[in-house]
């Protein structure tokens, strides 16, 4: 099999990254901290059959900016904060580290843009040296009862240097006022949060005009905005609420904090008795930018799914976005969807294998569909740019889930194959090139691999249904194999999910049998046949092998022979 000019290019990128990656990590913090990254990230939440997101932005529009912060507002147009950009200006003189705009239209029609106002004219700096202001949340409400919302915007001091302390810590932010859809504003005389606590905030979008909501509620982040690359403060793992009246956002007395739970409903009292609505210490690619790895709780969104009645928090690490979903905005809170999009060099749009994750992962409430199946999440990047164009814009890619719904399998033995039915959502630890699509697009001459720079102890490739199926026989076509990598070393086997929880098949058997090295591929076939069983979600999973730990797959199919 031949590769394409920027995949061999990438090969030659990824390989000197593979080696300064493990290199790092293992000088850093050693053997214990690296094997954080060796296991799978298994998703804890049972909310949803299946979930998707693809590997990179399908919607750029013609601005600059990252970040976009969004609100619903009662005229039907999308508000939205920009930093570091011109937002949807055209004109150099109109950058500014935060930006606030007008954005018309939706993923289907078509999106347009005005800027309305920016810099020294949105908010203040409150902090002394190598500051600016930075955009965290909007939010539109009719707090003073004249039939006009108001717009509000969350702004932080984030550090802007020296050198490589930039973006490492938010000591102070306040929130701004325009009771004239974004073309002035007021500021507060003093920053509302100080001392680097819950001075990350985001308001939880319950749609246009806030959903008719009589308190604003509001999350935020303690000392930094994302994971301290340079531990200037430690990385912020704890996720907190508040909430205030729609008329005294601005009124930093009336703002209470969720202090728990007491006969099941939340109590509401001063800062310092807040509890977090969500702590979690997970690590990804320690030793990459981070050298502990990077905390998962970020400044991204919370957006309210009214059709299916459900708070969704969006959030991301340097190479990850993390969702979670929760009954409440005070939750419980659990992980419906973790997508690694690996380590850079990225690709962007004009690239022939676009590929890219991004930052600031914020979801409009304005564009979630009807059925609440598919909403759509804003995120950002411009480092590690491989090939293309990155996304340094208002960008979108569409978040598509389906409920989970028990169901009995009803399919007869015969040929079809079960991995290309409706609704089936491909799933791996990662897809180096972004082409998870080719484990199930009926050509096996492409190919795609794992790679991600570090030594991993299990791989996988797979799909799951919104519906369970018979199955008894998977099809497994190896991809390309290189010098360090591309096939399993041991342990291969078949897993069945059934209730969310993944099984071992029994009675397996692989013809020809596993090799279990680099003659396994390429192109090669292996039937694995087992003993009748039935899920909604079929995988391979073992060992990779090779010096950086990977797999590779051409295809991958599913059938029941009965």
């Amino acid at each position: 099999m031949s590769l394409n000019p920027a995949q061999n290019k990438s090969i030659t990128r990824r390989r000197l990254l593979a080696g300064s990656a493990i290199s790092l990590s293992a000088m850093a913090f050693g053997a214990p901290a690296l094997a954080r990254e060796r296991g799978l990230v298994e998703p804890d939440s049972t909310f949803f059959g299946t979930t998707s997101v693809p590997y990179s932005d399908t919607i750029d529009t013609a601005s600059d900016g990252d970040l976009w912060a969004c609100c619903w507002a009662d005229d039907g147009a999308l508000y939205s904060a920009n930093g570091d950009g011109r937002g949807f200006s055209s004109n150099p003189n109109d950058f500014a580290d935060i930006v606030v705009n007008r954005i018309n239209g939706t993923p289907e029609t078509g999106i347009t843009g005005v800027r309305l106002s920016g810099g020294a004219q949105v908010g203040r700096v409150w902090t002394p040296g190598d500051y600016n202001r930075k955009p965290t949340g909007m939010v539109a409400v009719d707090g003073n009862r004249d039939g006009r919302d108001e717009l509000y915007v969350a702004v932080q001091d984030l550090r802007t240097g020296p050198g490589d302390l930039a973006f490492n810590d938010a000591p102070a932010a306040s929130i701004s006022v325009s009771t004239d859809y974004g073309r002035t504003w007021r500021a507060t005389s003093a920053p509302m949060f100080s001392n680097y606590v819950f001075t990350t905030i985001f308001f939880l979008d319950f749609g246009k005009s806030n959903g008719g909501q009589d308190h604003v509620y509001a999350y935020g982040l303690d000392r930094n905005w994302r994971d301290s690359f340079t531990n200037t403060v430690r990385d912020p793992l704890d996720l907190f609420l508040a909430r205030v009246p729609i008329g005294s956002i601005q009124d930093r007395s009336a703002w209470r904090f969720y202090a728990g739970l007491s006969n099941g409903q939340p109590v509401w009292s001063t800062i310092d008795r807040r509890v977090a609505v969500l702590h979690d210490e997970r690590r990804e690619y320690p030793g990459t930018v981070s050298a502990d790895g990077c905390s998962v709780l970020s400044q991204g969104s919370v957006v309210y799914n009214a059709p299916l009645r459900r708070y969704i928090y969006s959030s991301w690490t340097e190479h990850t976005f993390e969702f979670f979903e929760a009954p409440q905005p005070w939750g419980p809170w659990k992980l419906f969807l973790h997508k690694d999009f690996g380590p850079y060099p990225w690709w962007g749009n004009g690239a022939a294998t676009p590929k890219n994750g991004g930052y600031g992962t914020v979801i409009p409430s304005k564009f979630i569909s009807a059925d609440g199946q598919r909403m759509w999440v804003q995120a950002n990047w411009f480092v590690g740019v491989g090939a293309g164009s990155n996304n340094y814009n208002f960008s979108l890619r569409p978040v598509d889930v389906t409920p989970y719904r028990p169901s009995t399998p009803g399919n007869a033995a015969g040929p079809t194959n079960l991995a290309r039915t409706a609704g089936t959502v491909p799933i791996d630890k990662t897809s180096h090139y972004g082409h998870v699509r080719y484990l199930n697009d009926g050509d096996a001459r492409l190919s795609e691999d794992s790679w991600d720079g570090f030594r991993k102890d299990t791989d996988t490739w797979g799909f799951v249904w919104p519906r369970a199926y018979n199955v008894d026989r998977v099809v497994y076509t190896t991809g390309q194999v290189f010098a360090d990598g591309g096939w399993f070393a041991g342990d291969l086997r078949v897993q069945v999910r059934r209730s969310h929880r993944w099984h071992d098949v029994t009675g397996l058997r692989t013809s020809p049998g596993y090799p279990y090295n680099a003659t396994a591929g390429p192109n090669r076939r292996f039937t694995m046949t087992f003993d009748n069983t039935s899920g909604d979600g079929v995988r391979i999973i073992g060992r990779p092998g090779g010096g950086t730990t990977f797999t590779s797959i051409s295809e991958l199919e599913v059938y029941f022979d009965g």
